[in-house]
Order: structure tokens, then C-alpha cells, then sequence
């Protein structure tokens, strides 16, 4: 029997135009929720960010944000955390910076990014495959997220990630070969035009294997749903995977099931077929 439905957000469960979980997917997952099933969101948006989905979405349940960086419960408790080390950050930082990508760098509940954020704002929203649009991302929204930086030194609180985007591939590339061998950091992808830099012990899966530590649960009682690279570990390490049909062909090589896609709210039917049994 499930007991822990696990769902990455963006390209799985989130509707584009919106930026909330769809309908009948959220529906499902209140109606599980009231058979006992629990629900964490598997998402690289840091918490703020994952709240407001959840919240708008009208769904309750654990997070773990920023790739893994973050575990947190339904209650918004830090139930465990992961940091990149500010000095090896430092070093990063130099190899990060090109004209054709949009550094951020997400630490305590903000993000940090070398531009004036209304600048940052209007780049944003050239890279292809985010997802988000100016309509449904107000630049206020932006502007109580994102603070402009110059030096680590400025940032008090932990840093969980390092993410570029960039509609350059070539650029992404070009970042990638100058870090991808440097101790202690892992690289994921969410997205075509996006790579991150997480801890090198970071990801979904190590912070799943904690909720489920937490939880009491064996890994055959947790179904986990998802699209991208940043999903392959837990495709990995949980046997009950779901790939929705737009999944990138290495999730889909491993699913345990491929179902509907995304924008056809794939998850809903299974998750459905959980809580009636």
C-alpha cells in the first residue's frame, strides 16, 4: 500500500499558465490526504516559492526544495538541511559569470543575483522552458524574492544552490566543463536551459531517504512521480516511479510505469488508484 506520494512540480504536476498544481491532480492529492496518504513536493524552487504553490493549490504536505537542499514539514519546519561551503562558493563564483547567463544564488528564504533585479526580471523571461511568464510572475513578486548582490561576504544566511539559465546551451556548456570536475559539488538540470550547483552529497532522493527515515516507511510505500534530470535519482533509489509522458527519455528508460503527460494531468489517475485500492 502507498503511503507517501512524492511529485516533482514543474513539466510533472504544475500547470504552466497558472503556476498551480492542476485540478484534478490537486483534488487527488487532498483525497489521498484524507485516506492517510501523504504528500511531499519534490521541487529545486526554494520554499517561499514552494508554499505559494501549495498553498494556492490547496494542498498540504512535506517539501523538499531546492533539489534537496531542504527538507521541510507540512508545517514549514527546517527538518534537515544541507549548505554549499562559503569558501569553496567563492571559488565558484569567478567561473559563473558570463554575459549570456543568469546567475542566481539562492541562500536562507531569498535569491541573490549580480544584476539590478528589474533587469534580472526581463532576462528572466528570455530563456525558453521556465515556465513562468510575466503574467503570472508579477515583477513585486521578484522584487520581495531577490536582492542584488556583489560579494559573498553580504549573504549571512547558508547557501543551497547555484543556479544558471541561459538560452545559450553553448554557454551552459561552457560553464559546465570549468566546474564539473571541482570537488564537493554536484550538477543537476532541471531544465534544458538551466544547470545548478548543489552540495555534493545533495539531491531529491538523499533528502527522501531522510523522510522516509523520519516517516517509518519501506521504499516499496512511496511512489514518486517526476520529469527531468533532476528527478533521475529518485528514479534511481524508489522503485514505484512514474514518468508522465514528457519526461526526458533517460526518466523514462527507468520509470516503473510511463503515464499520461503533464498538461493531461497523468498523475491524477494514478494517484487516484492509490487510496482505491
Amino acid at each position: 500500500m502507498i503511503k507517501l506520494i512524492v511529485c516533482d512540480f514543474d513539466g510533472t504536476i504544475l500547470e504552466r499558465s497558472t503556476q498551480l498544481i492542476y485540478p484534478r491532480v490537486a483534488e487527488a492529492l487532498r483525497k489521498a490526504k484524507a485516506t492517510g496518504i501523504e504528500f511531499c513536493a519534490a521541487t529545486g524552487r526554494n520554499a517561499p516559492a514552494a508554499r505559494r504553490i501549495l498553498e494556492g493549490s490547496k494542498v498540504e504536505g512535506w517539501m523538499i526544495d531546492l533539489n534537496g537542499a531542504e527538507l521541510r514539514d507540512p508545517q514549514g519546519q527546517v527538518r534537515a538541511v544541507q549548505a554549499l561551503d562559503k569558501n569553496l562558493a567563492q571559488r565558484l563564483l569567478p567561473k559563473l559569470r558570463h554575459p549570456e547567463v543568469l546567475t542566481t544564488l539562492y541562500s536562507g528564504e531569498l535569491k541573490y543575483t549580480f544584476l539590478p533585479v528589474e533587469e534580472h526580471y526581463r532576462r528572466y523571461f528570455t530563456v525558453p522552458g521556465c515556465g513562468k511568464t510575466p503574467q503570472n510572475t508579477p515583477l513585486s513578486q521578484f522584487e520581495a524574492d531577490y536582492r542584488q548582490f556583489e560579494r559573498l561576504e553580504e549573504l549571512t544566511d547558508p547557501i543551497f544552490k547555484i543556479e544558471m539559465r541561459s538560452a545559450s546551451s553553448d554557454a551552459l556548456r561552457q560553464i559546465r566543463s570549468q566546474i564539473e570536475d571541482m570537488p564537493q559539488i554536484a550538477l543537476t538540470s532541471a531544465f534544458t536551459h538551466n544547470l545548478e550547483v548543489l552540495p555534493i552529497t545533495c539531491n531529491k532522493a538523499s533528502a527522501l531517504t531522510q523522510l522516509q527515515e523520519i516517516l517509518k516507511l519501506r521504499k516499496e510505500e512511496i511512489a514518486v512521480f517526476g520529469d527531468d534530470l533532476n528527478d533521475l535519482c529518485l528514479f534511481e533509489q524508489f522503485p514505484l516511479s512514474y514518468a508522465v509522458a514528457n519526461a526526458k527519455p533517460e526518466i523514462l528508460d527507468l520509470a516503473h510505469a510511463v503515464i499520461g503527460t503533464c498538461d493531461q494531468q497523468g498523475p491524477a489517475d494514478v494517484i487516484t488508484a492509490f487510496f482505491m485500492e
